[in-house]
């Protein structure tokens, strides 16, 4: 199924992914082929049939909703340090748009990071290891937050990992081909959160600057609020991401696009600021799980992707070090006063 915007000449699929998850192999392959048409000329999608309960989304922004709102003594119990992504991050401290070498505000967003729930297996603690593997930081405050996003995070992992299989079988190398290569992976969860606008944006300052994600895949549940995702078109158009309260987001990020030697599109997107007339409604929120591979993947153009005569596009990286290469860019990134 299609969601058409006529005036741009874009396409967001709506894939029910249901008869992959439980069908039969005839099923499988054409949500398959859905997928990879999705993936090449948009790089976005949207899915159904995923069997994550809405209850289990809804909690999840609620809590988070109410630590957002707390005091700001109380989120800085928890502030992310230095280089770090495990933990709070403050209003306006980081802009999207900067680590595309843009020039742009800082974003007028909040959010709390949470990694991996466990990190008691060697592997996580090998020296190069232990800068994508890090203990969470939790607040000890609202009742039951570590909790309800630990929740989450394990249904995105297991989602994540199904999502997998199907990209691995709309690519032709079968359902297992990502299997050990994401099995130990650094994905991390975070909670947004955009805060009611009482005043005008700064120019060019919005919730969330253009940018493309850095991993294999991320997870999106927004909320149904004003100024929301929008996706670059092939014209350099920007078109909105429909809001269909039962379907996550999915996109493909810069590690996927690597994997596929560009067959798929890692796509830009950004989130705007809600219209004059909504801009002191109410808040937005978002819970992106972004799905980054194991740290010593190789991430190298696979099997059926690359014309025989030809080289691929990229060298073969580690994943760690992709992502240490993608941090370093941000660390050197300041967002414009």
């Amino acid at each position: 199924m299609n969601l058409p915007n006529e005036s741009a000449g874009i396409d967001i699929p709506i894939i029910d992914i249901g008869g992959f998850l439980n069908g039969n192999a005839r099923e499988k392959c054409e949500i398959a082929s859905l997928v990879d048409s999705a993936n090449r000329d948009v790089g976005f999608l949207l899915i159904t049939g995923h069997n994550i309960p809405r209850s289990c989304v809804e909690k999840t922004f609620e809590i988070s909703r109410s630590f957002f709102e707390s005091s700001e003594s109380s989120k800085l119990t928890v502030l992310a340090r230095d280089g770090e992504q495990h933990g709070y991050h403050q209003l306006g401290k980081s802009g999207l748009a900067a680590k595309e070498g843009k020039t742009a505000p800082p974003d007028i967003r909040e959010y709390f990071m949470a990694g991996r729930l466990s990190l008691e297996e060697p592997y996580f603690n090998e020296d190069r290891a232990r800068l994508f593997y890090r203990p969470n930081r939790w607040p000890t405050w609202p009742k039951g937050f570590q909790e309800t996003i630990s929740r989450y995070y394990t249904e995105m992992d297991g989602l994540g990992r199904k999502l997998m299989q199907l990209f691995g079988m709309s690519l032709g190398v079968g359902e297992d081909y990502f299997t050990d290569k994401i099995d130990r992976h650094f994905g991390i969860l975070s909670s947004i959160y955009y805060p009611v606008q009482k005043t005008a944006a700064k120019p060019g300052q919005l919730r969330a600057g253009a940018h493309t994600d850095y991993g294999a895949l991320t997870i999106l549940a927004p909320s149904n609020a004003p100024g929301g995702l929008e996706v670059l078109d092939k014209s350099g158009q920007w078109q909105p991401v429909p809001y269909i309260p039962e379907a996550f987001v999915i996109n493909i990020g810069d590690m996927m696009q690597r994997w596929t030697n560009e067959h798929w599109t890692s796509n830009m997107h950004r989130v705007v600021n809600p219209p004059v007339s909504a801009v002191a409604s109410r808040p937005r929120q978002s819970l992106a799980f972004f799905l980054h591979p194991n740290y010593d993947a190789l991430v190298e153009a696979i099997p059926g992707t690359v014309a025989r005569g030809q080289s691929p596009i990229h060298p073969p990286i580690r994943a760690g070090d992709y992502m240490r290469e993608k941090e370093a860019q941000i660390a050197s990134a300041k967002p414009k006063a």
